[in-house]
């Protein structure tokens, strides 16, 4: 993985509390995941916001989204920019989430009329549309759809914000963007406006990334994460254990407490998970050398970043 991605990461984390971004396969057992990964930050992250399954439900419906009415295969290459993509950034006043996948033309055309309906409408107005879409016959599909999305609209508590950009003769790209809690002032931060990001997330062939905060519960439910999303034989199961173990015990001891941490799991024919943050200069060397002798790559960012290195340690996934 080249340096400049994760490199990317620790400076679109901006002093927040985490970032998360997929772009993987979007399984249907990635759900119970994130709300799993929801909790855990939730509950160790300092937030103002309150309501422990907010976040876990609206990250969930937002997936789904993905999931369900995403268009097939485009003519445009598999890692370009018609992949389906979704991130989260976890502020201390509150979060913002950002999702984009191929539509087709019929499908952004009710997307807008749903979206457009939903805008300046409180919560009592949202609940009430909720109900009434639940009492209305429709087509399963698309009652699911204007459903989801304006229980996800409610729960987040903000004014959606979206926009369709060309792709092929039959489909456009649709983006999404919501905040949970207070807006945050600094826009020019905002993944709505991030380019570079997306890029190197398909140019790295990303399926997922992390950056923030380093707890046991948000370790486990990245884990399951990557477990899922790249499985193995029952049979190597413990090997792929073991060699988490000695990864992580490889690494995580010469980053700082508070982190942040960085994962990667990349590379679409070959997966490598890679790991690391910002070390001192002292801990690098160390690292590099007992990286070297545990078979894993090692990379460096230079220069240093005040008087730290940032430091990736890569494994075959």
């Amino acid at each position: 993985m080249d340096i400049r991605l994760a490199r990317s990461l620790t400076s679109a984390l901006r002093g927040d509390q985490c970032i998360f971004g997929y772009s993987g396969h979007f399984p249907d057992e990635h759900s119970a995941r994130l709300i799993e990964l929801g909790e855990a930050i939730h509950g160790s992250c300092e937030t103002t916001l309150s309501s422990k399954g907010r976040l876990g439900y609206v990250l969930v419906e937002a997936y789904q989204n993905i999931v369900r009415h995403r268009a097939g295969p485009t003519v445009l290459p598999a890692w370009g920019e018609a992949r389906s993509l979704f991130l989260l950034r976890c502020r201390a006043q509150g979060h913002e989430l950002f999702t984009r996948n191929p539509v087709t033309h019929a499908q952004a055309q009710n997307l807008e009329r749903i979206l457009t309906e939903l805008q300046g409408k409180d919560n009592v107005k949202l609940k009430e549309l909720y109900m009434k879409g639940i009492q209305r016959t429709s087509s399963p599909g698309t009652r699911g759809a204007g459903l989801g999305l304006i229980e996800m609209v409610r729960r987040a508590g903000g004014t959606p914000r979206w926009n369709f950009d060309p792709l092929d003769v039959e489909h456009v790209l649709f983006s999404l963007f919501l905040e949970l809690g207070e807006p945050d002032v600094q826009a020019a931060r905002s993944f709505r406006n991030d380019t570079i990001l997306p890029r190197l997330v398909a140019e790295h062939e990303v399926s997922f990334f992390y950056a923030g905060f380093w707890t046991s519960e948000v370790e486990a439910a990245l884990m399951e994460l990557a477990g899922v999303e790249r499985p193995v034989r029952a049979d190597a199961s413990a090997e792929r254990e073991a060699k988490w173990a000695q990864l992580e015990k490889l690494v995580l001891p010469h980053v700082p407490q508070g982190g942040p941490v960085v994962l990667v799991l990349h590379g679409d024919e070959r997966p490598v998970l890679s790991i690391g943050g910002l070390v001192d200069q002292a801990s690098a060397g160390q690292l590099g050398e007992r990286a070297r002798g545990a078979d894993s790559g090692i990379s460096f960012g230079t220069p240093p970043e005040d008087g730290r290195v940032l430091a990736m340690v890569h494994v075959p996934w």
